[in-house]
């Protein structure tokens, strides 16, 4: 596939998922200084995104905020390598994209270079992984430099976000099996090094013979003023004991 021809696909799909999912590609260019890079010391914009999330939500509590701000780091480059690699068998440059920053969000993103692997997944998620893990690791230094962040907390949460795009997957891919997605979601645990026992988060609901999502983690929104615990919540009341 054309490295345009790939860009074009890729940018589709990403809206198709969510609006807010929007890419562009500007080959040679350096990442623009408001936006979050791995080039950069992004603490004091991260830091910014927090104290946001903390005047729009102050009934939240820390705990809140910080999960907020991580799940927002996390999901694009999440979302991204799943569209790459299961519908286009191809990997982009995600470790060096820029995010664009929102009011409370973050949404948009830019590549800066045009090179790809291609390869089936098998091939290619260990490289995803390593990536992710890089730039991943490079937002808990940031905010490190301001508030505590323990390595044990990120890995639910990105366990929980791989896992999810798993049932995603399969929601935009229906002919894949629940078989082959539970394979998948273990080789993205084996090459993030995170334990098999997420694994168990995975259910097949015998209704649909899909694949369900009850979540290790807990993203705290229920604390926030009009909000309750979301569907595939470890506390919500139908997935006590699954």
């Amino acid at each position: 596939m054309p490295t345009n021809e790939y860009f074009e696909s890729l940018f589709k799909l990403s809206k198709q998922v969510t609006p807010y999912l929007s890419g562009n590609i500007i080959e040679g260019s350096s990442p623009d200084i408001a936006d979050i890079n791995i080039v950069h010391d992004n603490s004091t914009t991260i830091k910014g995104l927090y104290e946001q999330l903390s005047q729009e939500s102050p009934e939240g509590g820390h705990a809140y905020w910080l999960t907020r701000t991580w799940d927002l780091l996390c999901w694009q480059p999440i979302y991204i390598s799943f569209i790459s690699v299961y519908r286009l068998n191809a990997l982009p440059d995600i470790k060096n994209m820029s995010q664009s920053i929102q009011s409370y969000f973050i949404s948009g993103f830019t590549f800066h270079r045009s090179e790809l692997i291609f390869g089936s997944p098998e091939d290619v998620v260990p490289t995803a992984a390593l990536q992710l893990r890089t730039l991943f690791d490079s937002y808990r230094e940031d905010i490190s430099h301001w508030t505590r962040i323990r390595p044990g907390f990120t890995n639910h949460l990105i366990a929980d976000g791989l896992l999810n795009c798993i049932i995603k997957l399969q929601s935009f891919e229906p002919t894949l099996s629940s078989e082959y997605l539970i394979a998948q979601a273990q080789l993205w645990l084996e090459v993030f090094e995170l334990p098999s026992k997420h694994l168990s988060s995975l259910k097949i609901d015998t209704v649909t013979n899909k694949l369900k999502l009850v979540r290790t983690s807990c993203c705290l929104v229920y604390k926030c003023d009009g909000r309750k615990l979301c569907l595939d919540c470890p506390r919500h009341p139908d997935n006590k004991g699954l």
